[in-house]
């Protein structure tokens, strides 16, 4: 899909050739911090950070990419288009990058590749953090629209104005490997039996007005030690409605998380 001249999402910047594809990737931010992964919800790409990076840049050395088939990243066969797979390429840009652990932080789609890495890679996790979370196969999200209108009316109510979507975060190279890519759910089962596995620092936010409520404090519970938050004012999607209780949510776990990088 083409975009607009003079968006974030026309300015191209690195890759890496991990496991069979070009990842395109950003990194940003002071090497002597923490590094802090952030994985991109459904039909995302990259730029759609650009609402919290700022405070985060100020704690972290952030990292963003594009998982394969979105953004400008490449793609691969069919079937390793799998929250598994996306772990694993997150897994070799890391060892790429030459970063050793790193906080990795995901959102809706992104939680369940987050929830993955964990899994997959525990020795280069050192804290982990889900947001708008649920890992059982997709229920229906059918009210997902209406919470997420109530949610903005909340928000008017109280003075706060949440961030203009723009169309350019949703922008990609190809169309049916970005389908492709956000088809992972239908190849996955029930994660929730697994979750007793994670030891590293964990963070579960999901917002109140966020059919994944019950869901992720559900998650909180299976995961040992777990921090659960819940986002007053917040849909689905929850950078988009509240960018800096997200913020502000990862700069406070940041203390648990230790000093190794």
């Amino acid at each position: 899909m083409s975009a607009p001249a003079n968006t974030a999402y026309d300015q191209t910047h690195d890759f890496a050739a991990v496991n069979g594809i070009d990842l395109h990737y950003l990194l940003q931010g002071n090497p002597a911090n923490p590094t802090l992964v952030l994985v991109n919800m459904a039909s995302h790409n990259l730029t759609c950070w650009e609402i919290v990076l700022e405070p985060l840049l100020n704690h972290f050395q952030v990292l963003r990419f594009d998982l394969r088939g979105t953004g400008k990243s490449g793609w691969g066969a069919e079937d390793e288009f799998n929250f598994a797979q996306y772990a694993d390429d997150l897994a070799a840009l890391l060892a790429y990058l030459h970063i050793s652990s790193a906080f990795v932080v995901g959102v809706a789609y992104g939680a369940r590749s987050a929830a993955q890495f964990a899994l997959r890679h525990p020795h280069e996790l050192s804290g982990l953090g889900l947001f708008d979370v649920a890992l059982t196969p997709p229920v229906n999200q059918g009210d997902q629209g209406a919470l997420g209108a109530q949610a903005m009316q909340m928000l008017k109510a109280a003075g706060i104005e949440p961030p203009q979507r723009q169309k350019y975060w949703r922008f990609y190279e190809n169309r049916d490997a970005a389908l492709s890519c956000h088809s992972a759910h239908q190849r996955e089962g029930d994660t929730n039996a697994l979750l007793h596995q994670i030891a590293a620092p964990t963070l579960v936010a999901c917002g109140r007005q966020d059919m994944n409520l019950a869901a992720a404090e559900e998650i909180a519970g299976l995961i040992s030690g777990a921090q659960f938050q819940v986002m007053e004012m917040t849909g689905h999607g929850s950078i988009f409605y509240r960018p800096d209780l997200f913020a502000e949510l990862v700069i406070g776990f940041k203390a648990v998380l230790g000093t190794s990088r």
